[in-house]
C-alpha cells in the first residue's frame, strides 16, 4: 500500500479549496487559516480577529471546515444545505465572535448502505465534491465509503476463478448494489455495463482521496461470506448453502466462515480492495443481516462472528469491523474483541440499542440517528430528541464506551434542519434550548427575519417535528379499498392537521419579507405538500364509503376531489427544482455510454422509486411525492383504480381487488420501461401556487377535522 492512500494528512490547501469553492476565491483572503493541536485527544477548533482578518484554526481540515461553519451560521447568519444554500455576505466578512469547541466524541460517522442508492446512485464527480465539503464542514470525520465496490469484486471474482459473466450474474444493477453489498439480493436489474464498474472505480479514487485529504477515515467493506452462486460448482467441496429468501427475492449465496474457503476469499477480497482503494482499518458489514443465519443456534453466530473478524485481522492486524446494530445479536457482540468493533447504534433517536445492551456489552459504540426510510419526503421527526438524545447519553452514567455520534440515513436531501442541528451536536454536550435555536435557524436559513416564519416552525415544532413516525401517504400508497400503510408505515397522521395548516398559513405571511429566499421557497411548498397528503386521506375514506354505499354521485363527488388534489400537488411540487422527478433520471442516464446502457439505468431509476421491484413484497417503499412521478404514476394508478369502483358501484361485492392488482402490476411494469422525459426545469411561481393552493385547501381541512 502507498502513503499516499493510508496517511490521514491534512493539507489545509484542501481548506483553502473548501472556502474558495463555498465562498469565492475573494473571500478566501480574508481568513487566515491554522493548525493547533487536539484538546486531550479530541478534535477542537478555534475562532478570533486578527486585524481585520478571520482566524480559523483546527486540529485537521475537519476541525478547521468546523470552524468556517460555525463562523458563517454564527457571525454571518449564513445556511449551508442540501436545498440551498444562504451565503448572502458583505464584500468585507464582519468580525468573528471569539469561540473554541472540542468535540466530546472521536468518531463522528455518515451514511447507511441504503443512502448510496437512495440518494447517491448516480452522483457525479461535482455532486460528491459538493458532499464532501458538506461532510468536513459538519464535523463528519469516518463517511462510509463503498462506491465502486464492483471493481473491487470483479477482481476478486477472477482470482478465484470466477469469469466476467459469472460476476456480473452476482452483482446487481446499479440502484440495488447498497442490498447486495448488505447480503441480500444478487443479480436483479442488472448486468453492470463496463464503463459503469470503470466509471465507478474512478469516482471512488477522487472521494477517498478527497476525504483523506480533509483527514477523515473512511469505512470501506469488509468481506463476511456473501459470495457468487457459480463459486458452489468451481468449489463443491466447500461450504457453500443458498439462505432463505429476503421478502421475496431469492436467497444469496454464503461461505460458512467456518470453512477453510473462508479465509481464503477474504484475503483475496481485502488484498484487491487494497490495492485499489488503500485503507484505514474500518470495515463495515453486517453478519446475518435482516434474520439472515442458516442457524441461529449460539454456538454457530459465535464461532461464524469469531471467523470473520479473525479473517479481517489475519489481513489487516489493526482492523476494527464496524456493524450496524440493525441486525447484530448479543452472541456476535460480546464474542468479538473491543478493540477491533464499533458499534453503531443506527436508530437511536427511536430504537436506542446502548439501553437495552448494557451500552452494547461494553464495546465502543456511536449514537446515530435514521430519521428517513426510503428516500419519502414526507415531513416528520422529533426534533427534541435529536438534541437532547446525544446529550443525555453523553451525560448517562451507564453509556459505556461512548464513541461518537452519527448520521445514519437511508437516504437524505430532505428534512434539512435534522442535519442541520444534528451536526450543532457534535460540537456541543448540552442540548440547546430548541425555542432559541428554531429562531435562530431560520434567520440563517431566510436571510432575514420574519416574525411569522418563526411562529410558522414553532407550530411545525408542535405537530410535524414532535415524533420521529414512520409516517406515509395515500397517494403514494398502491390503490386499495382500506389502506392501513403505504409501504412499512402508518398513513395516520400523529399530529393535528389543523396546526399544520395553521404553520403554512404563517409561512405564506412572511411571503413581503421572505419571497425571494430559496430556502423559503423550498420550505414553502413543502410544508405546502405535506397538508395536500394529509387531506387525501380522508377523501379516500369517504369516497370508499361512498362507493360501498352503491352511491355513484357522492362516489363521483369525492374521486374528482382526490383526482384534483394530486393534479394540484403536481402543479404546486413543480415549482420547486428539489421536487422534480426529472434531475433523477436524467442523471441516471448520463452514465450510459450507447442506448442499451442509457437504457439500463433509467429502467433502474424508474423502478427503485416506484415498485421497488416487481418480485419484493414492499411495493413503493421509496415512494417520492415529485412532480412528474406524481401524476404519470400515482395518479394514473388511481385513475384505474376509480374506473373499476365506478363500473362496480351498482354491485360492490363484484370488484376483486387480488384481479385490480394483477393488472395494475402489469401496467407498473410497463412505466418502469417507459422512455418519456420529466422536467428538468422548475416551473410557476412558488409562492403564489401556494397561496392558490392554501386558499382552496383550507376549508377542507376546517371540513375534515373540525369534526
Amino acid at each position: 500500500m502507498t502513503e499516499a492512500v493510508t496517511k490521514n494528512s491534512f493539507h489545509k490547501e484542501v481548506v483553502s479549496g473548501l472556502v474558495s469553492r463555498l465562498l469565492g476565491p475573494a473571500y478566501r483572503e480574508q481568513f487566515d487559516l491554522e493548525e493547533i493541536g487536539q484538546d486531550q485527544g479530541r478534535d477542537v477548533f478555534e475562532i478570533e480577529n486578527r486585524g481585520k482578518r478571520i482566524v480559523l484554526r483546527g486540529s485537521n481540515g475537519i476541525s478547521l471546515a468546523s470552524a468556517l461553519h460555525w463562523y458563517l451560521k454564527y457571525s454571518c447568519n449564513a445556511h449551508i444545505s442540501w436545498s440551498g444554500d444562504q451565503l448572502s455576505l458583505p464584500d468585507r466578512l464582519p468580525q468573528a465572535e471569539a469561540v473554541r469547541k472540542a468535540t466530546p466524541y472521536r468518531h463522528r460517522y455518515m451514511y447507511n448502505f441504503c443512502t448510496f442508492n437512495y440518494s447517491m446512485t448516480w452522483w457525479d464527480w461535482k455532486r460528491w465534491e459538493r458532499e464532501i465539503d458538506w461532510l468536513a464542514l459538519h464535523g463528519i470525520n469516518m463517511p462510509l465509503a463503498v462506491t465502486g465496490q464492483e471493481a473491487v469484486w470483479m477482481a476478486a471474482g477472477n482470482r478465484l476463478g470466477l469469469s466476467d459473466e459469472e460476476m456480473l450474474k452476482h452483482l446487481t444493477g446499479p440502484a440495488y448494489l447498497a442490498w447486495h453489498y448488505m447480503g441480500n439480493v444478487d443479480g436483479m436489474a442488472g448486468p453492470l455495463p463496463q464503463s459503469w464498474i470503470d466509471g465507478q472505480k474512478e469516482l471512488q479514487l477522487q472521494i477517498l482521496e478527497r476525504e483523506r485529504e480533509f483527514g477523515m477515515t473512511p469505512v470501506l467493506a469488509g468481506f463476511y461470506g456473501h459470495v457468487p452462486a457459480a463459486l458452489r460448482q468451481k468449489r463443491p467441496e466447500a461450504n457453500i448453502m443458498q439462505l432463505k429468501s429476503w421478502f421475496g427475492m431469492r436467497g444469496v449465496h454464503f461461505l460458512d466462515p467456518r470453512d477453510p474457503l473462508f479465509d481464503e476469499a477474504a484475503s483475496i477480497f481485502y488484498e484487491e480492495q487494497e490495492k485499489l482503494y488503500g485503507t484505514d482499518h474500518l470495515y463495515a458489514m453486517d453478519l446475518f443481516h435482516e434474520g439472515s443465519s442458516p442457524d441461529s443456534s449460539t454456538e454457530y453466530v459465535t464461532e461464524s462472528a469469531k471467523a470473520v473478524c479473525q479473517s479481517m485481522l489475519n489481513h489487516d492486524p489493526d482492523g476494527v469491523w464496524v456493524m450496524q446494530s440493525w441486525s447484530m445479536s448479543e452472541p456476535i457482540v460480546t464474542s468479538l474483541p473491543r478493540e477491533h468493533l464499533l458499534m453503531l447504534d443506527l436508530y437511536a433517536e427511536n430504537n436506542a440499542k446502548w439501553k437495552q445492551t448494557h451500552a452494547f456489552y461494553d464495546k465502543p459504540w456511536v449514537w446515530c440517528m435514521l430519521h428517513n426510510f426510503g428516500g419519502r419526503n414526507g415531513m416528520f421527526g422529533d426534533l427534541e430528541m435529536v438534541a437532547q438524545g446525544p446529550a443525555q447519553a453523553l451525560h448517562d452514567p451507564g453509556k459505556g464506551d461512548m464513541a461518537g455520534i452519527g448520521f445514519a440515513p437511508e437516504a437524505i436531501e430532505e428534512n434539512p434542519v435534522f442535519y442541520d442541528l444534528l451536526s450543532e451536536m457534535v460540537w456541543r454536550t448540552e442540548a440547546p434550548d430548541m425555542e432559541e435555536w428554531v429562531e435562530d435557524y431560520l434567520q440563517r436559513r431566510y436571510g432575514n427575519g420574519s416574525e411569522s416564519a418563526v411562529e410558522a416552525w414553532q407550530l411545525l415544532r408542535r405537530s410535524v417535528y414532535s415524533k420521529n413516525s414512520n409516517y406515509e401517504t395515500v397517494v403514494c400508497a398502491r390503490p386499495k379499498l382500506e389502506i392501513r400503510r403505504t409501504c412499512n408505515g402508518t398513513v395516520v397522521p400523529f399530529y393535528d392537521v389543523r396546526v399544520l395548516l395553521r404553520a403554512w398559513e404563517r409561512l405564506l405571511a412572511g411571503g413581503d419579507e421572505l419571497a425571494e429566499s430559496k430556502n423559503y421557497q423550498y420550505d414553502l411548498v413543502n410544508v405546502g405538500r405535506q397538508v395536500l397528503s394529509d387531506i387525501s386521506r380522508p377523501l379516500h375514506l369517504n369516497m370508499i364509503k361512498s362507493f360501498r354505499a352503491g352511491d355513484r354521485e357522492q362516489f363521483n363527488e369525492y374521486w374528482s376531489a382526490f383526482e384534483a388534489l394530486m393534479i394540484d400537488m403536481e402543479e404546486l411540487l413543480a415549482t420547486n427544482v428539489h421536487f422534480l422527478t426529472g434531475p433523477w433520471v436524467n442523471r441516471a442516464k448520463k452514465w450510459g455510454t450507447n442506448k442499451e446502457e442509457t437504457a439500463l439505468h433509467e429502467f433502474n431509476a424508474r423502478t427503485i422509486i416506484s415498485t421497488w421491484w416487481p418480485e419484493v413484497t414492499f411495493d413503493d417503499y421509496a415512494h417520492k411525492q415529485w412532480s412528474g412521478i406524481m401524476t404519470s404514476y400515482y395518479l394514473e394508478r388511481w385513475r384505474q383504480f376509480a374506473a373499476k369502483l365506478e363500473a362496480a358501484i351498482d354491485n360492490p361485492d363484484t370488484f376483486s381487488q387480488k384481479d385490480f392488482d394483477s393488472d395494475i402490476r402489469k401496467w407498473e411494469f410497463s412505466w418502469m420501461k417507459g422512455t418519456e422525459d420529466f422536467s428538468l426545469d422548475p416551473s410557476g411561481d412558488a409562492a403564489a401556487v401556494s397561496r392558490k393552493m392554501y386558499e382552496k385547501y383550507a376549508p377542507m381541512v376546517d371540513r375534515f377535522w373540525n369534526l
